[in-house]
């Protein structure tokens, strides 16, 4: 029988240095692994941490370009641009401070939306049509600081109601009427002209109303007045039924129920609340003083609430798309020949000369004793965009999206 060879130390400690070594490689290879595995993981932290800066820093961009649109909406709400109706005053870009970058465009409502570019620039879209401009769909794009991170914001804006219950006649006023001049009263959309709580006195030497022939179907709301007659007459169009010699049943005049109102009661009949409590709720851009009247030449798409005795620009305010509210805390002398797209309220009294214009209606708390040709005609297309974008502007909850 065989028997092996003792194991000497020496055999012994060589054995155990071997496994030490095994040992030894086998830490420092999970040891690597380890290293790169914690390594990788960091990077990629870091990297995801980089990213949320970037994301972060592209929707913050584009936040801003939200907000700044929305300040110059509100600051100028006579339309983007009561001149040229764009907008190139709207401050449609800018880089902040640390870095990123936004665009913003003012897009038609219900049309397609834009992308946002790859690289920095504007959002490309349909510009809003007139009857639009006070109610545009903005697209904000927003950039890193780096370009990588990109981000994509829309909302729409509306208006709020300014007024509670348009006029549907072209004049109307709480006290007398007694015209010296020529009126012409115009209504062709329905049979009341001139409803008053006073006396109709006088309507002037050739003063006259105009109603729709009934020959002729009731119009669509959007249908655009035709000129009346230079006389008083029978036409295509028109039928004459009050001047001077004869009162039609198309004025109501010496009505008690308007003439006995309390003060302040028909301005809250039309709008909702009260002088005061109207005034306190406006933007202060929208108060003016009567000696600052001239600046409504040109203006449209807003509501102005001027105080004191006016007297209207000898120029056009407002257009039959983008109308505006005026109100006079105070009394109004015509002079020259304003034209006016819109509805005028005047707590006191209306008097003087020129030829004035107002497509649309207009209301008097006092009495009405002009000189001049004052011509109003009666337009509930201009009534209605009075009334529904003349008012303060703000997002539409649920417009907003972030996910492009």
């Amino acid at each position: 029988m065989q028997s092996h060879p003792p194991i000497t130390p020496r055999l012994r400690r060589f054995q155990g240095g071997l496994t030490t070594l095994l040992v030894s490689v086998v830490l420092l290879f999970l040891a690597t692994i380890l290293i790169m595995v914690v390594s990788r993981t960091a990077i990629l932290e870091q990297r995801m941490s980089a990213n949320e800066v970037r994301h972060r820093q592209a929707f913050e961009a584009a936040q801003a370009g939200l907000d700044r649109a929305m300040i110059f909406v509100t600051t100028a709400p006579r339309g983007i641009d009561k001149n040229n109706d764009n907008v190139a005053d709207a401050g449609p870009s800018e880089t902040l401070p640390n870095g990123s970058k936004y665009f913003v465009a003012f897009c038609q409502p219900g049309t397609a939306l834009p992308t946002c570019p790859d690289t920095p620039g504007a959002p490309t879209c349909s510009t809003p049509t007139p009857d639009n401009f006070n109610t545009p769909t903005v697209v904000a794009c927003g950039w890193s600081d780096d370009n990588i991170a990109r981000q994509f914001l829309t909302q729409s804006i509306s208006t709020t109601s300014t007024i509670l219950n348009a006029p549907t006649n072209p004049l109307t006023a709480k006290g007398a009427m007694n015209v010296g001049g020529s009126a012409n009263v115009v209504n062709y959309f329905n049979n009341l002209t001139v409803w008053s709580g006073g006396p109709l006195t006088s309507i002037g030497n050739a003063g006259k109303t105009f109603i729709r022939n009934p020959t002729v179907p009731p119009p669509q709301l959007g249908t655009t007045p035709p000129g009346e007659p230079n006389s008083c007459t029978t036409t295509a169009n028109y039928v004459c039924v009050t001047d001077k010699n004869i009162t039609g049943p198309d004025v109501i005049d010496n009505d008690p129920t308007l003439g006995n109102l309390a003060s302040g009661e028909l301005f809250k009949n039309y709008f909702g609340k009260s002088l005061s409590e109207f005034k306190s709720g406006l933007a202060p851009s929208q108060i003016i003083s009567a000696n600052n009247a001239g600046g409504l030449a040109g203006a449209r798409g807003d509501t102005f609430f001027i105080e004191g005795d006016t007297v209207f620009p000898n120029a056009t305010i407002g257009t039959r798309e983008r109308p505006v509210v005026l109100i006079v805390d105070g009394n109004v002398s015509f002079q020259g020949t304003p034209t006016i797209h819109g509805i005028v309220y005047v707590t006191g009294n209306v008097t003087g000369g020129g030829n004035p214009k107002i497509m649309g209606a207009m209301v008097v708390a006092g009495n009405i004793s002009p000189t001049g040709s004052v011509d109003i005609i009666f337009d509930p297309f201009v009534s209605q965009n009075a009334s529904y974008k003349t008012g303060t502007p703000g997002w539409i909850t649920g417009s907003w999206r972030d996910w492009r």
